[in-house]
């Protein structure tokens, strides 16, 4: 059904390696997640023109995507297991990263997991953040 959503309908999976399992991490997500494809575009002013002009190229960049969640050492399925060693392997596969918005919108892109940060703070439990780096286009489906 077609119309507005929250949180509560968003899931959100992510390999646990280089291709590796796709583990569901969505009820570990502490902050927003958004995933942002900008268009490249090339400065085509020309001489005389009045005001800047910009040509997409042709290419897009699917942008970094970072994940708080609440580190979980479980040993198959917590966020320690998925996010907590990077990928550093020159002939690693890719991780795919699948979140489903509202009515099933679904946004596919494979990655890799640049960083991984344990941050314990006062007055709360400890969490994970990653930065995830796409790598190829992401897709909708």
């Amino acid at each position: 059904m077609a119309g507005k959503y929250g949180p509560s309908s968003c899931t959100v999976t992510y390999d646990d390696g280089p291709g590796g399992t796709a583990r569901a991490i969505t009820n570990f997500v502490l902050e927003g997640i958004s995933v942002k494809t900008t268009a490249q575009l090339q400065d085509t002013t020309a001489l005389g023109d009045s005001a800047t002009e910009q040509t997409p190229t042709g290419l897009t960049t699917a942008e970094n995507i970072t994940l708080t969640c609440i580190w979980d050492t479980t040993g198959t399925t917590g966020t320690h297991v998925v996010l907590g060693t990077v990928d550093n392997g020159p002939q690693d596969a890719t991780r795919t990263l699948v979140v489903v918005f509202g009515d099933s919108k679904t946004a596919t892109v494979e990655t890799r997991l640049a960083s991984s940060e344990v941050v314990a703070s006062m007055g709360s439990i400890q969490t994970i953040v990653a930065e995830i780096v796409p790598t190829g286009a992401l897709t909708w489906s």
